[in-house]
């Protein structure tokens, strides 16, 4: 799962599945052995999810934050988490956020490029992630599966209205 939070960023889930299925071909998804990959080797594997470089990086960086800290990152209160996981390098807003709704439980929203055209759309104006996300916020009652419900039906209503 924390995989393809990070692979499918910029790409669509297709190509993320494909590096996925490379990842998991040459690892069965073991953390260790993933992480003893050398940088061409976890590159290759990536490379269907473009951006291979970067994300090869981000990869390492955000399993060695979760092989390392996990359990201690997931005491602390939402905002220093997302401060947390924003000071990953390779970690955005986005996939910061979507690590918070769908690896620590916490109830987010989530602007990711499929929301934002919805909710300009409607609202006939455009928004940046931090706009839609700090508006949404004020207002955000939802329960943990909810925030999760809310943004995979945003998701399913992108896709089928691109």
């Amino acid at each position: 799962m924390l995989l393809g939070m990070v692979l499918v960023q910029n790409t669509n889930w297709n190509n993320a599945a494909k590096a996925l299925k490379n990842i998991s071909t040459a690892t069965n998804f073991q953390l260790d052995k993933i992480l003893n990959l050398s940088d061409k080797e976890l590159e290759k594997l990536v490379m269907p999810s473009g951006y291979y470089h970067n994300k090869a990086k981000t990869v390492r960086n955000v399993l060695g934050m979760y092989q390392t800290s996990f359990s201690e990152l997931k005491k602390l209160d939402t905002d220093t988490l997302r401060e947390k996981l924003l000071a990953i390098k390779g970690v955005g807003e986005e996939t910061a956020d979507v690590m918070l709704l769908y690896l620590f439980n916490r109830p987010v929203f989530v602007a990711d490029n499929y929301t934002r055209k919805f909710f300009s759309k409607y609202f006939k104006q455009k928004f940046t992630y931090a706009s839609l996300r700090k508006n949404i916020m004020k207002n955000f009652a939802f329960t943990v599966k909810d925030a999760q419900e809310f943004h995979a039906l945003l998701d399913v209503y992108g896709k089928q209205n691109k």
